[in-house]
């Protein structure tokens, strides 16, 4: 009686685990192909190199938690080893993923913060989707620029029409006696206060200056690296429970596996 108490708590767990990893899988499964589909998330080949990958990776997840919970409710051995192996396979990648994140950690933050930088120089007002992130980063964080206001002497980024054409290049400049100051413009985003005319005079910053009064002063680099570091606790904890819930699946899968009975063969 103990003993088919003790099945049946485990055929209950495993199936109640796969159940947890068929909405994960499914649901990375819509979100990469939505991201795939929509174009934003893979630009780059990285981007849907790495988008590929988590559609393999959820895609399989979604196979183990069929295979398991189908192969729990009719005691298939079959399936349940196809389980265990499926699961075996997503762990294994989890676990890939994990060890490679926490080795190439200076290089992942060098790259976000060269990414960051790329955006300020060369796609601020050019791509919409990177303008709109950039200026709400620098509006929420309290910031200006990559590494500081004068990243936006050099931007690709000019005024708005109706505006003075900044001179911010040297090639630009007059070095002549009667020359006029030279001076760059910032986003709007880069304002400490929302009113229209302070902000308008304080976005105007003289070329020799590494900012002015009425602009945020902090570089949005290490800001944005110190706010993902602090978004990223959640989802790491949940990937640390998502993979010992792996782990005691493979052990639940694996028990069962062994104890189910293959099917009668009737001899003529």
């Amino acid at each position: 009686m103990g003993m088919s108490r003790c099945y049946s708590l485990m055929k209950c767990l495993l199936i109640i685990f796969n159940i947890l990893f068929l909405c994960v899988g499914v649901g990375v499964c819509a979100f990469a192909g939505w991201a795939l589909w929509d174009g934003r998330g893979s630009e780059t080949g990285e981007g849907r190199a790495g988008l590929c990958a988590l559609a393999a990776w959820a895609a399989v997840l979604t196979m183990a938690a069929l295979a398991a919970i189908t192969g729990a409710i009719r005691g298939s051995a079959s399936l349940l080893a196809a389980a265990f192996a499926l699961l075996a396979l997503s762990a294994l990648a989890e676990a890939a993923a994990a060890w490679w994140g926490a080795a190439h950690l200076p290089a992942l933050r060098g790259a976000l913060a060269a990414r960051l930088r790329r955006t300020v120089t060369h796609e601020y007002g050019r791509l919409a989707a990177r303008s709109q992130l950039l200026d709400a980063i620098q509006h929420g964080l309290r910031c200006c620029g990559a590494d500081g206001v004068r990243d936006w002497q050099h931007a690709a980024w000019r005024a708005p029409a109706g505006t003075e054409e900044p001179a911010a290049l040297a090639a630009d400049l007059d070095l002549s006696v009667g020359a006029p100051a030279a001076y760059y413009w910032v986003p709007p985003s880069c304002c400490e206060t929302e009113e229209p005319a302070a902000c308008e005079a304080a976005r105007r910053v003289p070329a020799a200056s590494r900012g002015a009064a009425g602009l945020h002063a902090a570089a949005c680099a290490p800001r944005v690296l110190a706010a993902l570091a602090r978004a990223a606790r959640g989802p790491l904890a949940l990937g640390a429970a998502l993979l010992a819930a792996h782990a005691l699946s493979l052990l639940l899968a694996l028990a069962l596996c062994l104890r189910a009975h293959p099917p009668a063969r009737y001899k003529a």
